[in-house]
């Protein structure tokens, strides 16, 4: 259905403009402390939507029974990859950032592997290989040192893209349990108040507000958090995941061209040609083809 469709592709478009409005934020916020005002907004228009959409009574059993996975996915799925996605946007361009970052569905699959003891077929091994490739070469593209700014801040955005990776595979019995809607809505609650405990920890702690900052980080929480969360799990309402996982890989080209239009920033012929490597070999791996049911 087109509606669903429209949705999904505007929660990907989002997603892209966070990348150079974070960039933008961390002139005058310090990373965690960016990460903790961007999704209090975000959790806060959730909870709200929460208690619109379920009974208070059914939310409050869902945390009651599912409190501690809640807190391990909200500290993979908010508070792990976004203070580490915010410390390698200090270094890194939006573009390189948004192309690592699209790794993540491959993340996934190769912790449903490991961890759930899901099948690896050989069509999943050799898309993987391939998507695993093209993340290293960029990632190491300026050179394997930790004097080096560049390769910090890919490492950075690597750790982002396998939380994320690790997040899904660890909620996949709470969301077979539960609505992904509430789970996903109570996870950024709990991982909002993980960051609110690491704020205090932050070396160089910084809040500068004045209107231009405020617009930004009203547009990240709002728009960028909580607007696009709720487009795309609604999409996954009425499509399978598999399906609306294909508009994720569009993020690179939203980012790098919501970067160009904020910071004037180009996309490199690397950048491009590994992100490419990268979604070839997501899309290998995801396919349904006759050999789905071989074992490597």
């Amino acid at each position: 259905m087109w509606t669903t469709s429209a949705a999904a592709l505007s929660a990907v478009a989002l997603w892209g403009l966070a990348f150079p409005l974070i960039q933008i934020g961390l002139e005058s916020f310090s990373p965690i402390m960016l990460g903790l005002v961007r999704f209090v907004l975000a959790s806060a228009l959730m909870i709200v939507i929460l208690f619109w959409k379920y009974p208070a009574n059914d939310i409050a059993r869902v945390i009651r029974i599912e409190w501690k996975p809640l807190l391990a996915l909200g500290l993979l799925y908010v508070s792990i990859p976004n203070v580490a996605q915010n410390i390698g946007l200090q270094y890194g361009t939006s573009s390189i950032a948004s192309v690592i970052q699209s790794s993540g569905p491959v993340m996934t699959l190769l912790f449903a592997v490991v961890l759930l003891g899901e099948g690896f077929t050989k069509t999943k091994a050799m898309g993987t290989a391939v998507a695993v490739f093209g993340t290293l070469l960029l990632v190491a593209s300026g050179g394997v040192s930790l004097g080096d700014e560049d390769f910090v801040g890919n490492v950075f955005i690597l750790i982002s893209a396998t939380s994320y990776g690790l997040a899904w595979v660890s909620a996949k019995g709470m969301l077979e349990r539960n609505p992904p809607f509430l789970i996903i809505g109570l996870s950024l609650a709990f991982g909002t108040a993980v960051l609110a405990l690491a704020v205090p920890f932050e070396s160089n702690m910084r809040f500068e507000l004045d209107s231009i900052s405020a617009l930004n980080v009203l547009t990240l929480g709002i728009l960028c958090g909580a607007v696009s969360s709720v487009l795309y799990l609604s999409s996954l309402e009425h499509e399978e995941v598999s399906k609306m996982a294909f508009f994720i890989y569009m993020m690179p080209v939203f980012a790098s061209a919501f970067a160009w239009l904020l910071r004037d920033e180009l996309v490199e012929p690397w950048t491009a040609l590994c992100g490419v490597i990268i979604v070839i070999g997501i899309i290998i791996a995801n396919r349904n083809g006759s050999n789905a049911k071989e074992r490597q």
